[in-house]
């Protein structure tokens, strides 16, 4: 195993997440391929008027911005640890979940490594967990950080 994918969001546990996936590439010898991803979902259930063309896509670089923050923070810590690291935003209409196991699964990653909200009752049952969405729909092994 030498391809890790760490997924985050930029929530005070993904850092948690972070310091786990380094240690576990120690111990492998493993690159690290920082991943954060953001789009049309993490923007429209905030609000719900209509936006011009133009507007939605001044939001996407900006949410693009704010991601590549997100995993360039991570990516440093990882690269102050003496490991190899990448990183990836992916910016789109696709869930969580789904660009993590597109990436995985593409990119040939041996494992994934992301974070749980131990999100509870109604909200787990409407809102799934990506956790459990990546651990069931990718080839990788997952190792879910709690």
């Amino acid at each position: 195993m030498n391809r890790i994918l760490v997924a985050i969001d930029g929530s005070d546990h993904s850092e948690k997440v972070v310091e786990e996936a380094i240690k576990v590439a120690k111990g492998l010898d493993a690159s690290i391929t920082v991943l954060k991803v953001t789009g049309e979902y993490d923007f429209k259930s905030r609000i719900s008027i209509h936006m011009s063309d133009e507007y939605w896509e001044q939001i996407k670089k900006n949410m693009k911005i704010e991601a590549e923050e997100v995993v360039n923070k991570a990516a440093a810590k990882i690269k102050d640890s003496g490991l190899q690291v990448d990183t990836k935003v992916l910016v789109g209409k696709q869930p969580p979940a789904e660009g993590i196991c597109k990436m995985a699964d593409r990119d040939g990653y041996d494992l994934v490594i992301l974070g749980s909200h131990k999100l509870k009752g109604i909200k787990e049952a409407f809102l799934g967990s990506v956790s459990n969405k990546v651990a069931h729909c990718t080839k990788s092994h997952v190792m879910i950080i709690k």
